[in-house]
């Protein structure tokens, strides 16, 4: 995730001042008037120094700007387009529409990225998301290390905590001595305990669903589960790659969510299946495309 720096620029104003002279000052007509080129020369010196100031601001203002505008467009950079499958209604026909996803609202784009308190403060990493089997992200969980298995894991509600400012960063109302004294979180409901947090009934890790595959009504595979999007915590898309070899090649595909059902194989696997008339609509345009 990317963090936008804004450039500053410091300004410094020197102002200068006439040396004290001791001894006694004699009032005549030279020391008139010479204290009046004095006079002159700071005046210029210290009106210098505030039109050094102003250019100064002038040119940070100008730095902001500039700066702020790359970050934008870099973000609209960022943004990934893919092919999108459209169902109609009765399943009789299938369109093909352009999405923008936003790689920062993607499981891919969450997980493993830092998390940040209101004082800008690092406080540690996203190591999963929790959902429930609406699709809807229930829980977060946060590692205090900076390397996945390392450090003590916590769960957050995910409404409650998952916020992202404007340059992208995941932001929530932590500290690390608020992860320390949270209760520690495991996936293995045999862990369960009086200070333990574990993994709710039929409630899916979103890193074990981007190992999934998407398989039609035949229990055949049609493609692999590359990401899923999120939109206001719940799950939107299923980035789907189709005909990949090893994970590379082919082309990625989304499709609305809940156009799939997910199934849970094993403790550790699970499967996207599409209905009959679904799959088919995919089979028969690729089989068009090919």
């Amino acid at each position: 995730m990317q963090k936008k720096f804004l450039a500053t620029v410091s300004i410094i104003a020197l102002i200068s001042a006439a040396p004290a002279l001791a001894g006694t000052v004699k009032s005549d007509d030279s020391s008139s008037s010479a204290a009046t080129m004095q006079t002159k020369e700071t005046t210029g010196q210290s009106e210098g120094a505030t039109e050094k100031v102003k250019e100064g601001w002038d040119k940070t203002k100008e730095a902001v700007k500039e700066t702020a505008e790359d970050a934008s467009d870099a973000t609209k950079e960022a943004y990934r387009d893919f092919k999108a499958f459209v169902f109609s209604d009765n399943d009789s026909k299938l369109d093909i529409d352009e999405v923008k996803v936003d790689p920062r609202t993607t499981a891919t784009g969450i997980i493993g990225e830092p998390v940040y308190n209101f004082k800008d403060e690092r406080v540690g990493v996203v190591e999963d998301v929790i959902l429930n089997q609406d699709g809807k992200a229930i829980m977060v969980i946060v590692g205090d290390g900076d390397f996945f298995g390392l450090g003590k894991l916590a769960a957050f509600d995910y409404d409650a905590m998952v916020k992202m400012n404007a340059d992208g960063d995941l932001v929530m109302p932590l500290t690390e001595e608020t992860i320390e004294r949270a209760a520690e979180f495991s996936f293995d409901r045999k862990d369960m305990g009086e200070n333990v947090r574990i993994m709710p009934e039929n409630a899916y890790s979103v890193e074990k669903l981007l190992d999934a595959q998407l398989v039609n009504a035949k229990d055949e595979k049609m493609g692999e589960i590359d990401d899923i999007t999120f939109k206001d915590g719940q799950a939107s898309q299923l980035i789907v790659g189709f005909d990949k070899i090893l994970g590379f090649g082919g082309e990625e595909v989304s499709l609305a969510y809940d156009n799939a059902k997910l199934i849970k194989v094993d403790e550790d696997e699970y499967k996207y299946t599409l209905a009959e008339k679904k799959s088919s609509l995919i089979t028969n345009y690729k089989s068009a495309t090919n």
